[in-house]
């Protein structure tokens, strides 16, 4: 996120602004992070006014606990932050859809309910890229004929030279070159579309 911040600040940035590209980049930088942590790290998207006040009775929470000296009321705390006791409520409980909630083990028995310490690693399966990255490709083939279909197979399935290629299909290895040239730069702009 912070390269593709830069690439940002870099394109929108004038020289002669009055000021330098430093002073220009790092809040463009900080706040294309800051807006992708915002928006990924929900599991179950709230809606934006909901996130706010979740904010608004965060900050009224702290101010209220320094001020009262214990854990305020949720009358006490829609009161700070100007929604009722209910709404104060849902916001705070609006944090757990924030992250998932740990997976238990399925071997623990009940008895091991206090003692139990969950803690649950992330597994990244080389699987999922897998499944994504031919989903990509297949989309970008939409519309490709029988005979460029085969081409991608014979070359980056069956993982032929283009000379094999051009042997098989009895044509020339600079044919072959072009037909790829060609077949990728489609695929690359319906990708990028």
């Amino acid at each position: 996120m912070a390269r593709l911040g830069l690439v940002m600040a870099a394109q929108r940035y004038r020289e002669g602004a009055g000021h330098g590209f430093v002073q220009f980049a790092v809040p463009t930088i900080s706040g294309t992070i800051k807006r992708y942590l915002r928006d990924q790290s929900w599991v179950v998207r709230p809606p934006r006014s909901l996130q706010e006040l979740r904010l608004g009775v965060k900050e009224a929470r702290g101010r209220l606990v320094q001020e009262l000296g214990r854990e305020p009321s949720l009358a006490e705390l829609g009161e700070a932050a100007g929604c009722s006791p209910e709404q104060a409520a849902e916001a705070r409980t609006l944090g757990a859809a924030m992250a998932a909630a740990p997976i238990e083990s399925l071997d623990s028995s009940a008895e091991d309910d206090e003692a139990r310490s969950v803690h649950v690693l992330p597994v990244v399966d080389p699987g999922f890229e897998q499944v994504e990255e031919r989903q990509m490709v297949a989309a970008a083939l939409e519309g490709a004929t029988d005979y460029e279909r085969r081409l991608v197979k014979m070359r980056f399935f069956d993982e032929m030279s283009q000379s094999e290629i051009a042997a098989e299909l009895g044509v020339s290895q600079m044919q072959v070159s072009r037909l790829l040239r060609r077949l990728l730069d489609r695929m690359r702009r319906t990708m990028a579309a």
